[in-house]
């Protein structure tokens, strides 16, 4: 194979795995990329959060007050991971933890 050929089916191959991992992620809503979670910062709200990250999986209210959103991390041959975004008393993002599953 000529390498004009290679480099179309090494690209081809790529558009179709960035193509799924969208399609995937677009499909479950509480399924996000490590980029999403890159985007998000300490001291934003929880509707910010939500609005880079899109509908949780659960949410979790803690006896301090505080409380989380949960979501799945699509890392692709990785084992399941979750992403806890976790709140403050007054609903604005303290940290984000990523725990295995």
């Amino acid at each position: 194979m000529n390498a004009p050929k290679i480099i179309a089916v090494v690209a081809a191959s790529l558009g179709l795995a960035l193509a799924a991992q969208a399609s995937f992620a677009a499909a479950n809503d509480h399924v996000v990329t490590q980029a999403q979670i890159d985007q998000i910062q300490k001291g934003e709200s929880a509707a910010e959060a939500r609005q880079v990250l899109g509908a949780p999986e659960s949410t979790t209210n803690w006896i301090t007050g505080t409380s989380s959103i949960v979501y799945e991390l699509y890392a692709p041959n990785e084992e399941s991971q979750l992403v806890y975004v976790n709140l403050d008393k007054s609903n604005k993002v303290s940290n984000v933890e990523v725990i295995r599953r």
